[in-house]
């Protein structure tokens, strides 16, 4: 029997890249020979994966934007990696998979509501998939406050992963889990990552040349392992990496995966183990402080996606006046809504989560407006109240983290972004007659590129003029 555990977490993602009006996905320079990185990277990464069997090793979150692109592009390896996790949940009762919130929003940076919708819409989104309650969910770049973390217990979430940076204790043993005590009188448990593994893992090639000596070089000097672990407890080594990582961001490294769960783990003494399972044989007895508005790839907390920080290049101060015109369009969508349904819906945010049922077709439109309903409706009152959702729908993807993360606001992802906005903008004004895009306008005029010398304004122009066709330039 081994006599301590080893646990691998893949954080898989990829940002919304279809056009939000005609569901297109553009042709992406740099991802030659393929379409676009979507299909780069699952050759490189998603699909030897899955053929290698590392999907029933992994402990693994894979976001929804993801999961549904695999979904309708290579159904083969978004089978073989659906199947690796529900084996897993029948062996041991329950599944090395974890959710992630929805549209990988930074959770502290949203308010209440949208948090509950994004822990909703990712639990949704992972049943779905799995046909089971996931028992952890993964945080978008790990950023945390006491009130997401509130609200995934409220949600029937029991776990996360952080890094150990965001522990309160400078000097944390990261071989046992915690619990993290919140507020509203419940607790949820919490691994820590190593950081140390996990940063040679990610950023130092030579560490995973070979699966051997990175067991030897790497793992078995992070700890004294005859010292760790309380009352007979087997040590635990948990180190988390981009899942992308092995296969697209260091070549053949899927294979270095394979090798590790097949071979170089046990040999060392290690049974490798995801979270759900390793909670089951050793509970949290201890409790655990963390420091909120913390992140695992930011220095400054979580200021890369807000008010922006040293860790991109250049003048980051367009973010902040860009996640106010967002929050601003927010909030005018949001009251829009509200007023519009105000006689048609029970509950209108309880009806907001429950759409996502609708989005992956577990309910029928007709279906969910007879859940919803708070009177008999007309063919008019029910395009309303689904257009509404609709925009709803697109105005939480304003908010994915992607733009925030790189240095510009002429990038792509900052485009896909304002496009989701005008987007949202179209229904609304479709069934209440109300444009915002003046509102959104004046606030992306604030907003200044240092790479193309334009405003917010000038590029989102552009950027229907360009790249959102007829459909939108009608809009």
């Amino acid at each position: 029997m081994a006599d301590r555990y080893l646990c691998v977490h893949g954080h898989f993602y990829q940002p919304p890249r279809e056009n939000p009006f005609t569901l297109d996905l553009p042709r992406e320079t740099g991802a030659e020979p393929y379409h676009d990185f979507n299909q780069k990277i699952n050759a490189e990464c998603y699909r030897p994966n899955s053929v290698l069997g590392n999907f029933e090793h992994l402990s693994f979150d894979l976001g929804p934007t993801l999961s549904t692109w695999l979904e309708q592009y290579d159904p083969e390896t978004y089978s073989r990696i659906v199947a690796a996790e529900r084996a897993n949940y029948q062996r041991h009762g329950c599944g090395n998979g974890m959710a992630q919130s929805y549209n990988h929003t930074i959770l502290p940076l949203d308010n209440r509501r949208d948090k509950q919708t994004q822990v909703y819409w990712g639990i949704a989104d992972f049943w779905h998939r799995f046909g089971h309650a996931p028992e952890g969910m993964w945080l978008p770049e790990a950023a945390v406050d006491m009130e997401t973390l509130e609200v995934l217990t409220e949600n029937d979430i029991c776990f996360t992963i952080l890094g150990q940076s965001q522990a309160i204790h400078d000097d944390l043993d990261t071989s046992r889990p915690y619990l993290l005590n919140l507020s509203n009188g419940s607790t949820i448990a919490a691994l820590f990552f190593d950081a140390p593994v996990s940063f040679q893992v990610s950023f130092i090639p030579e560490a995973t040349l070979d699966a051997d000596a990175f067991m030897y070089h790497h793992v078995y000097p992070r700890h004294d392992w005859a010292s760790r672990g309380q009352q007979g407890d087997k040590p635990f080594l948990l180190m988390a990496t981009d899942g992308e990582l092995y296969g697209h961001h260091a070549p053949l490294r899927e294979l270095f995966l394979e090798y590790l769960f097949r071979a170089a783990a046990p040999q060392a003494g290690f049974e490798t183990i995801y979270p759900a399972r390793y909670l089951r044989l050793r509970p949290p007895r201890d409790v655990m402080v963390i420091r909120e508005h913390t992140s695992w790839s930011c220095a400054h907390g979580i200021e890369r996606w807000n008010h922006g920080c040293s860790c991109t290049e250049g003048d980051s101060s367009w973010k902040r006046p860009f996640r106010e015109a967002l929050n601003t369009l927010a909030r005018e969508i949001d009251a829009l809504s509200e007023r519009e349904t105000r006689l048609l819906l029970r509950d209108f945010w309880g009806a907001r989560d429950r759409y996502i049922w609708v989005r992956l077709g577990d309910l029928s439109r007709m279906e969910y407006l007879a859940q919803e309903s708070a009177r008999n409706l007309t063919s008019a009152d029910e395009q309303r109240i689904i257009s509404l959702m609709e925009a709803q729908y697109f105005r939480q993807y304003m908010f994915t983290s992607c733009p925030f993360f790189w240095e510009d606001p002429s990038r792509e992802e900052a485009q896909h972004s304002m496009a989701c906005a005008a987007r949202a903008i179209d229904l609304v004004r479709q069934v209440t007659g109300i444009s915002l895009e003046v509102v959104f306008r004046s606030g992306l005029s604030r907003v200044w590129s240092q790479q193309s010398g334009q405003n917010g304004d000038h590029i989102y122009q552009r950027m229907l003029l360009e790249q959102l066709g007829p459909t939108a330039r009608a809009a």
